[in-house]
């Protein structure tokens, strides 16, 4: 990633904006029913161990080109996105198949609950990490 970061520094101008924004996997995504007035959570999603071990590693490039100096940072933040689902048998099926978290929520509702809202829409909701930078001019 080291690479593509000085790729970017070196197409973009002086003071020119990367976006970086990803995952957030600090921060745990949570399986929601969806409801007529907001949600109810029904689980907790984490990242898988993989995936957790390549976010280290986005980390660690980031910091490695702000300190080469390539790159200051301007501002960071999060914001959360939310994944729909027609059923809860939809968003299971997701989960199976995603490589980005375990197969399986932990689930914070007894199984009759799950059984009794099994036919309502469900999200996903997870947080996304960015951050804005400035390409700085470097010396030659």
């Amino acid at each position: 990633m080291v690479d593509a970061l000085a790729e970017i520094h070196r197409v973009l101008a002086p003071g020119g904006t990367l976006v970086d924004a990803r995952p957030d996997s600090r921060v745990p995504a949570y399986a929601e029913r969806r409801k007529p007035r907001g949600f109810q959570r029904f689980g907790v999603v984490k990242t898988s161990r993989q995936e957790l071990a390549n976010d280290r590693a986005s980390d660690l490039a980031i910091t490695r080109v702000v300190r080469e100096g390539l790159f200051k940072r301007k501002r960071a933040g999060r914001f959360w996105h939310r994944v729909p689902f027609d059923d809860l048998a939809d968003l299971r099926k997701y989960l199976s198949e995603h490589l980005r978290f375990v197969h399986r929520a932990e689930w914070v509702v007894d199984s009759a609950t799950r059984k009794r809202h099994s036919n309502d829409k469900f999200v996903i909701r997870r947080a996304v990490r960015y951050e804005l930078f400035e390409a700085l001019r470097t010396r030659m």
